[in-house]
């Protein structure tokens, strides 16, 4: 595997966006792995657009969880129904 530039990105993005492939697929066809794509499709499915690679770039793993609320409730307590 090789180190994912921009348009690759992009071009792997698009082809998810037309459904040409599942993530491993497409994954595969563009030369990157699985886990290298996975964020970039959940990026575009939560967001419905293509985030620059230049966000993901700037910003470690926590500061990213951070920013989208992860491990956050809000201020709310969940409670387990058994």
């Amino acid at each position: 595997m090789s180190i994912a530039t921009a348009e690759i990105r992009r071009r792997a993005i698009d082809a998810y966006k037309m459904g040409k492939g599942s993530q491993a697929d497409i994954a595969s066809s563009y030369r990157v792995d699985l886990r290298t794509f996975q964020p970039w499709a959940l990026s575009f499915q939560r967001n419905r657009t293509d985030r620059s690679p230049t966000a993901w770039a700037s910003s470690g793993p926590l500061q990213r969880k951070a920013a989208q609320g992860v491990g956050s409730t809000g201020g709310q307590t969940s409670r387990c129904n058994a």
